[in-house]
C-alpha cells in the first residue's frame, strides 16, 4: 500500500523518459556544431592581448560582413525574379503563338499538349539538377537552415554547389508553374551566402582568401548565417523588419542586442538591393518600389473592407 504514493510522486517529479529507438538512430546520423563559449586558455590570452583598435575592426568587420551578405542575397533574389520573368514569358509567348494558330483551323488540343510538355520540361530540368548534382538543395530549405542554427550539422547546406543548385531548381520550379514559392528557397539561399561570405573562403572551389579568419568559429559563423536567413526573408517579401523576426522568432535559438541591429541592417541592404536593381532592368531608375519576389497584386477596390477588418481584429485583441 506503500509503494502506490511513491509510484505517484515518482511519475509527478518525472524521470527522464527514454528516447525512442527511431530518433535515437536518426540522430546518430548527424555531428552536432560547437556552440558553447570557448574556455580555451590560449584563445582567452589572444583575447586579452587585443587593443580596443584590434576589437573596433573586428566591430566594423562584423558590419562589412552583413552588408555584403545583405547586398549579395538581394542580388541573387533581383537575378531569380529576372530570370523566371523570361522563362514564363518565353513559355507564355510560345503558347499563344501556338493557340492563335490553331484558333480558326481548330486543334487547341495541341496548345494543352504544348503547355503542359514546357510545364514539365521545366520540372524536370529542376528535379534532375537537385536529384543528380546536389540533392541537399531539395525542399524549401528552411528546415535545414532552422537545424543548423540550433546546432545539427547537416552536410553540404551551407556550400557553394548547394546555392547554385537552389537557385537554378527555384527558376525551374516557378517558371514551370508548380505551386512553390521563393520564400524557402531565399532563405536558404541567403544562409549560404552568409557562410561563405563570413568565413572568407569557399569549401566547393577549394579557394581561401584569407580574409575574415577571426570568424572561422562555429558560434560567429551562426550568427551570420541567422543574418542570410533574415536578408533572405526581407528580399522575398521586401519586409526588413520581417526578416529580423524571422530569425528571432522561427530561427535561431542563440541572440543578443547588437545582433539585432546587425540583422536589420543585412535585410535593409537585401531589400535596397534587389529594389535598386529592379529599377534599373524595368528602366525606372531610383523608383524602389518593388514589393519584393512574392507580390499579390493591388486591391484597390477591398480598401474599405480592409480597414474595417483590421479595426475589427484590432478592437476584439483589446477586449481580450
Amino acid at each position: 500500500m506503500k509503494t502506490a504514493p511513491l509510484a505517484l510522486f515518482d511519475s509527478v517529479r518525472g524521470c527522464p523518459k527514454e528516447i525512442p529507438h527511431n530518433e535515437k538512430l536518426l540522430s546518430l546520423k548527424y555531428e552536432s556544431l560547437d556552440y558553447d563559449n570557448s574556455e580555451n586558455q590560449l584563445f582567452l590570452e589572444e583575447e586579452r592581448r587585443m587593443s580596443f583598435l584590434g576589437f573596433k575592426c573586428l566591430e566594423i568587420s562584423r558590419w562589412v560582413i552583413c552588408g555584403l551578405i545583405g547586398f549579395l542575397t538581394g542580388l541573387i533574389a533581383c537575378c531569380i525574379d529576372i530570370a523566371v520573368e523570361n522563362l514564363a514569358g518565353l513559355k507564355y509567348y510560345v503558347v499563344k503563338q501556338n493557340i492563335e494558330k490553331f484558333t480558326e483551323v481548330g486543334g487547341l488540343s495541341i496548345s494543352l499538349i504544348l503547355w503542359a510538355v514546357l510545364n514539365s520540361a521545366f520540372v524536370m530540368v529542376g528535379a534532375v539538377i537537385v536529384a543528380f548534382f546536389e540533392p541537399g538543395a531539395a525542399g524549401s530549405g528552411i528546415p535545414q537552415i532552422k537545424c543548423y542554427l540550433n546546432g545539427v550539422k547537416i552536410p553540404r547546406v551551407v556550400r557553394l554547389k548547394t546555392l547554385v543548385v537552389k537557385v537554378c531548381g527555384v527558376i525551374c520550379s516557378v517558371a514551370g508553374g508548380l505551386a512553390v514559392g521563393k520564400e524557402g528557397p531565399m532563405i536558404h539561399s541567403g544562409a549560404v551566402v552568409a557562410a561563405g561570405v563570413s568565413q572568407g573562403r569557399s569549401t566547393s572551389l577549394k579557394k581561401d582568401f584569407k580574409i575574415f579568419e577571426y570568424f572561422r568559429r562555429d558560434t560567429e559563423k551562426r550568427d551570420f548565417v541567422s543574418a542570410g536567413a533574415a536578408a533572405g526573408v526581407s528580399a522575398a517579401f521586401g519586409a526588413p523588419v520581417g526578416g529580423v523576426l524571422f530569425s528571432l522568432e522561427e530561427g535561431a535559438s542563440f541572440w543578443n542586442q547588437m545582433l539585432t541591429w546587425r540583422i536589420f541592417f543585412a535585410s535593409m541592404i537585401s531589400t535596397f538591393t534587389l529594389n535598386f536593381f529592379l529599377s534599373i532592368y524595368n528602366n525606372k531608375p531610383g523608383d524602389l518600389s518593388s514589393p519584393g519576389l512574392i507580390n499579390f497584386g493591388r486591391f484597390e477596390s477591398d480598401v474599405s473592407v480592409c480597414l474595417l477588418l483590421s479595426c475589427v481584429i484590432s478592437l476584439s485583441t483589446e477586449c481580450v
